[in-house]
């Protein structure tokens, strides 16, 4: 598999964010993480802002994890330091150099004088939703409603700006709801892909997070800077219904990847990686959706490249 250069430049942030869940935004983060790393040699921090720490423990294994929460590694401390006015360096607590793809670790170990890509990862234990808890406490202001996730937006950006150079690509994969740190992280990124589902509860939700969330609550969206994603595509059976849910979601004016990810039950071993040293091909751990991962590495990486500059 031959790599070339990022077609971007610069470093750039993107969120993987709907209100649903289930929808696979942590598998879509870890695809998106790999492919550009592996195809396009970029180096990828993944922010893990969901409690749940699905990305993390794909990364990491439980190992891994555990051995991060014990050095007070994660998201979730960072936040109980900004909480208490004193948040560390970002550089201080990403675990580097965390993918599992053979290709990558060859490539990182040969000692060669090209560049190679690789992922990183800020992760997420479930003691995060309560650190958020604290931080919004401690945070709020009864004349501002927006007080905590404004803080929090400043914070955020503080952080990530000296990251602007070891990275080439900041990925934030972000939970079900709206939290104060979720809104933070779409807030401050470039760009959003939104998986879904083919069906309307998750069309609606895809509405919601549009209408409510991104409009609404926090002045952002845009439609260049977003995109939606076809994830779990079952091709049997419920044919009229899946025509009629993309049809919807193209009445509603969303732009969608052109490329999809077929449901696929190697989907579930992502989550249980045995621990930060085991690694396997590109083409052996994603199996029958590996063209499918490629694709949209690719169309990814040309929709970031495209993105027009913020104001």
């Amino acid at each position: 598999m031959t790599g070339s250069e990022r077609p971007w430049q610069g470093a750039r942030r993107l969120a993987i964010a709907n209100l649903k869940g289930g929808v696979g935004k942590s598998t879509t983060a870890m695809m998106i993480a790999d492919s550009l790393s592996l195809v396009h040699r970029a180096r990828v921090l993944v922010v893990d802002v969901d409690p749940q720490a699905n990305v993390s423990r794909m990364l990491l294994g439980a190992k891994g994890l555990k051995q991060a929460h014990q050095a007070s590694s994660t998201l979730g401390d960072w936040v109980d330091a900004a909480t208490r006015g004193q948040p560390p360096s970002f550089a201080q607590m990403v675990r580097p150099q965390v993918s599992s793809l053979t290709e990558i670790v060859r490539e990182r170990t040969s000692h060669r004088p090209r560049p190679h890509g690789d992922v990183s990862v800020l992760p997420a234990t479930p003691e995060l939703r309560f650190s958020e808890i604290a931080f919004d406490h401690a945070s709020y202001a009864a004349a501002d409603p927006a007080s905590a996730r404004l803080r929090m937006e400043r914070l955020l950006n503080a952080a990530l700006a000296p990251l602007s150079e070891a990275f080439e690509l900041i990925l934030f994969d972000c939970p079900p709801g709206f939290s104060t740190l979720a809104q933070a992280a779409v807030a401050t990124a470039d760009a959003i892909i939104s998986p879904v589902l083919e069906e309307p509860l998750s069309v609606w939700s895809l509405q919601a997070f549009r209408d409510f969330g991104l409009k609404q609550t926090l002045n952002v969206w845009d439609p260049a800077r977003h995109r939606g994603l076809y994830t779990r595509v079952n091709q049997k059976g419920a044919v009229d219904e899946r025509r009629e849910v993309r049809e919807a979601v193209r009445q509603l004016g969303f732009q969608m990847l052109t490329t999809s990810i077929k449901e696929a039950v190697e989907a579930q071993r992502w989550v249980r990686r045995a621990g930060p040293d085991a690694h396997a091909p590109f083409n052996k751990k994603y199996g029958p959706v590996r063209n499918q991962v490629l694709e949209l590495g690719r169309e990814v990486a040309s929709f970031i490249t495209r993105l027009p500059h913020k104001t």
